[in-house]
């Protein structure tokens, strides 16, 4: 597990009474919440404007969809958080298959050169 670390601060009792009711609601912990809160914030900075973004869009099966909702409930996290990661890592793998691949056929491919000892040498 990683090393953790306190933060802490006040804030208005209005937002302080905002935030006890989403933790509530959500039947998470104030712990869990805010760390949810702090990594929204940073990966917002690394966020693609509406203008670079696609829209991937797939129909699933209602038993798939159920599972899917559990393990979003789960993280903790957005489900778009979630496509991402998953999509992201499942093309990574799927590169470096590629990349394996490719390397394997370069080191098969014939040089057209013969080995040191084969070299004709005339002396």
């Amino acid at each position: 597990m990683a090393e953790m670390k306190n933060i802490c601060g006040k804030i208005p009792i209005e937002l302080h009474e905002q935030v006890r009711a989403e933790i509530e609601q959500t039947e998470s912990s104030t712990q869990l919440f805010l760390q949810k809160i702090i990594e929204e914030h940073f990966m917002k900075k690394g966020a693609v404007s509406m203008a670079e973004a696609r829209t991937i869009a797939v129909q699933v099966s209602e038993e798939l969809f159920g599972r899917f909702k559990a393990v979003v409930a789960k993280k903790h996290c957005k489900q778009k958080e979630f496509l991402i990661e998953i999509i992201t890592q499942a093309i990574a793998a799927e590169e470096a298959k590629w990349e394996a691949s490719e390397q394997a056929a370069r080191l098969q491919e014939p040089t057209g050169e013969l080995p040191e000892a084969e070299h004709d040498t005339e002396e």
